[in-house]
């Protein structure tokens, strides 16, 4: 019997490449009141410098906070290739404070994120891997668009924090980033637990 490509590309993310959550499988909560958003970009000191400048700029338009919560920013470059990918995703995944990532959907991505039980938001990518059930180990959906908001003078607030005109990811990675402290915010008092906070994603 002939394997499709796409079941077996998971299989090897699951299994050949050493997937390890660290003790973070099927959700679960974050212990304290910090936790920590991942923004998972490849080239993200290059190419994809202004996507990141604009989620760190939605975080600092919000005090840092999302609700009650405090919020921390990690931003990890995670390469072109698929087993550099899924290292990438696998050093999240054992941060005991992450909460959510944006990161494209792939397929290392997707099932990596979904079994950790971890918020994936997806400026790009397959989001169709969500109806692909070899990509939810965890058997619901956890990737999702960004669908937050930017203020009317992004322009300017930009400039003014980073010395120079947005590029054309800068709104993307602002609203991206906007979207995921929405759904902590709205998950209230549950803020720290992963799976309030991919209920409560708008």
């Amino acid at each position: 019997m002939r394997v499709a490509p796409f079941v077996l590309l998971v299989a090897l993310v699951l299994a050949g490449c050493g997937f390890d959550t660290g003790g973070i499988s099927n959700g679960g909560k974050v212990q304290g009141r910090t936790i920590t958003v991942y923004s998972l970009m490849p080239d993200a000191v290059g190419r994809n410098r202004d996507f990141v400048d604009g989620e760190k700029l939605a975080l600092a338009d919000a005090g840092g906070r999302a609700g009650s919560l405090l919020v921390n920013f990690n931003s990890l470059d995670i390469g072109t290739e698929d087993p550099d990918a899924a290292e990438t995703v696998r050093r999240a995944v054992t941060d005991a404070q992450i909460i959510a990532a944006v990161v494209n959907a792939t397929p290392v991505t997707v099932p990596l994120l979904n079994a950790a039980g971890i918020l994936q938001v997806a400026p790009g990518g397959d989001i169709g891997l969500a109806s692909e059930p070899n990509a939810m180990p965890l058997g619901q959906q956890t990737v999702f668009r960004p669908n937050g908001t930017v203020p009317p003078d992004f322009d300017s607030r930009f400039r003014d924090a980073f010395g120079r005109t947005p590029g054309s990811g800068a709104e993307d990675g602002y609203q991206a980033m906007n979207s995921v402290l929405r759904a902590i915010a709205a998950a209230g008092a549950a803020g720290n637990d992963r799976q309030a906070v991919i209920d409560a994603y708008p």
